[in-house]
């Protein structure tokens, strides 16, 4: 309990000791029974959230082989809940969190699958904002913001808060990529209203990314940059590498756009050299593309001084 309820306040490190230990001790010759006593298998659960903390910290590709671990654990058991509340965390959220829609779209449908079919509403909601996210991710953004209102609401009407600020992030960035700009600039403030309301921060850092990234065409470079600048600082807090890295990368396109090549450089260099692995990853892969794009002949002439 510790572990999950430490990954809720975003405190990664702190999640990740707790799980560990919460491994160390499952014994799954003794301990599978009790999923039938508390609803899920403990196991699971600890390979799910030890998953997201790693990935949060910046090991990706233990976070990975983690998310799969857990996977293959529920599959072994048989147990329909424990199932669909893996794959919603260890493949729909962690796909999320890889920017992988074309696995988040059939393991969604998957969930909700499960979810429909032995009466588990909570991830069947789940599943449904999944879906729409992938959904709009792929283009289809009609039928994703449709599926993303659906499963928010039927999430609210369980009476769960959790999770909240990063599914409103989900669907206002899906109805920006349907052209309503309104809708999801009102949407992500109601993300980050929630998250203030509830004291959930783990996903606070992205939020604030996506607001700026809305805001592109409307706000000043000032706005942009200090939204990004404070996502920067919150990821940097909670030692979440991950989301720390997505924004350097917003923000130092935006000051290459500026002339200040230098400062994007060391920026995402400063960032990027803390990373031991995930390399082939999209969100590794984008920044160190950025870097390459900034030449030591063009950050001299437009900065006045060679490349760091």
């Amino acid at each position: 309990m510790l572990g999950t309820t430490y990954i809720s306040m975003a405190q990664f490190d702190a999640a990740r000791r707790h799980l560990e230990r919460a491994q160390a001790l499952y014994d799954p010759q003794r301990h599978p029974p009790f999923r039938y006593q508390y609803g899920q298998d403990i196991g699971a659960t600890v390979l799910c959230y030890l998953s997201w903390a790693l990935w949060h910290l910046g090991y990706v590709d233990q976070a990975s082989r983690l998310a799969a671990d857990a996977v293959k654990h529920a599959e072994a058991l048989a147990h329909p809940f424990t199932l669909a509340y893996t794959i919603g965390h260890a493949r729909g959220m962690m796909d999320v969190f890889r920017r992988r829609p074309d696995e988040t779209r059939s393991y969604a449908a998957l969930i909700v699958s499960i979810c429909n079919e032995h009466g588990f509403p909570f991830w069947g909601a789940s599943g449904q904002v999944l879906e729409g996210w992938a959904a709009t991710c792929h283009g289809d953004t009609g039928k994703g913001v449709k599926l993303l209102r659906a499963g928010l609401a039927a999430w609210r009407e369980t009476g769960a808060r959790l999770w909240l600020p990063i599914y409103l992030a989900l669907e206002a960035e899906g109805l920006s990529k349907a052209g309503d700009s309104d809708a999801a600039l009102q949407t992500i403030e109601q993300a980050i209203a929630t998250s203030n309301e509830t004291g959930e921060r783990w996903a606070t850092a992205e939020v604030l990314r996506m607001k700026a990234n809305l805001l592109a065409t409307r706000a000043a470079d000032g706005e942009i940059e200090t939204l990004l600048l404070e996502s920067i600082a919150i990821a940097r807090r909670q030692q979440a590498r991950c989301w720390e890295l997505r924004a350097a990368s917003d923000l130092a396109r935006l000051w290459q756009q500026q002339g200040r090549d230098i400062e994007a450089f060391n920026l995402l260099r400063s960032i990027y050299d803390q990373f031991t692995e995930g390399f082939d990853t999209p969100d590794l892969l984008d920044a160190k593309a950025i870097m390459d794009c900034i030449k030591p002949s063009s950050t001299t002439k437009r900065n006045g001084g060679p490349d760091a």
